[in-house]
């Protein structure tokens, strides 16, 4: 039977593939963000227009759930990750707004995109892969994480307290069509004739394609079994720049680049140091498995964004 999922941030790169991918199975979907969508993920070919609502606006965002009841929330939304307390400030005014709805209208789930960088710079001396129930430092800085944490606790409460079914999704590095940064926007600037100088976020990076991301979102959606309260979602190996340096020739052999670094590698990188992830627990209850390796990621953002070439903008 179809669902009405609202969607928070659907404008933006993981909100545009999930409503996708929400349209094509049949779902009604309720795209609802603050800005329109951007050039290159209105190229995705997405049909509902978006509601455009800022959701900690608890008036508004509650008069759409009134007249929508909508039975599933994915929750993207997300301000710009500067680093500033506004940042923990909207996740807690966002959070609260989605599960008092969720709680009202006795939805069946809320799916919360989180980040596996509430992971921090987790090590472990064995150098095993990082489950969802590993302890982790608390340090005063990075809001991005802060943020991912606060939400996440929220969910819980509201799981505990009040019978929400909250499930959040830990992801890893996602790449994919219309990212505006990292390897995609570097790939982009290739294929419109700029320099290119892609670069990984981690030294060590489990990167994962979006359609794999997307695929163990709607998996958690409409999940009918008990699930944990949150997943670890990234690919089960890790990538070095000679990796993706492979991967790019063997997609444009034609291309001249060199490897680059983040531009606030010096800022964020610390907070990057991590094992990978494990992810046996969203394989055995969500029956989800990471289909797209490195290669194949590239050789599709490539393919795409070739075909769109005319339509890019920088």
């Amino acid at each position: 039977m179809a669902s009405i999922v609202l969607v928070t941030g659907a404008n933006g790169f993981i909100g545009s593939h999930t409503t996708l991918l929400l349209e094509s199975l049949g779902h009604k979907v309720i795209p609802v963000d603050a800005v329109p969508r951007s050039a290159d993920l209105s190229l995705l070919g997405i049909r509902t227009p978006s509601h455009l609502i800022d959701v900690t606006d608890a008036g508004a965002f509650r008069e759409l759930c009134a007249k929508e009841r909508p039975t599933h929330i994915f929750h993207a939304a997300h301000p710009s990750r500067n680093e500033d307390p506004s940042v923990l400030n909207f996740c807690y005014h966002a959070m609260t707004n989605i599960l008092e709805a969720a709680k009202a209208l006795k939805m069946r789930r809320v799916v919360y995109s989180s980040s596996a960088s509430i992971y921090g710079q987790l090590k472990k001396p064995d150098h095993s892969l990082v489950k969802e129930e590993d302890a982790v430092t608390i340090y005063p800085t990075y809001f991005y994480r802060a943020a991912k944490t606060v939400s996440e606790w929220m969910g819980d409460f509201y799981k505990e307290k009040h019978g929400v079914s909250f499930v959040a999704l830990r992801y890893s590095s996602v790449y994919g069509p219309g990212l505006y940064r990292s390897i995609p926007l570097e790939l982009k600037k290739s294929i419109l004739g700029q320099p290119c100088r892609p670069f990984l976020t981690r030294s060590l990076d489990d990167l994962i394609y979006v359609d794999d991301v997307v695929d163990a979102i709607c998996r958690t959606l409409f999940s009918d079994k008990p699930l944990s309260r949150a997943y670890n979602i990234g690919l089960d190996k890790a990538y070095t720049n000679e990796d993706l340096t492979r991967a790019i020739r063997k997609a444009l052999p034609d291309l001249k680049f060199e490897i680059g670094q983040h531009p606030n590698a010096a800022e964020v990188g610390p907070h990057r140091n991590r094992d990978p992830l494990d992810i046996s627990r969203a394989k055995a209850e969500l029956g989800w498995t990471p289909k797209i390796y490195l290669d194949e990621g590239i050789a599709r953002l490539t393919k795409w964004l070739r075909e769109n070439k005319a339509k890019l903008q920088l």
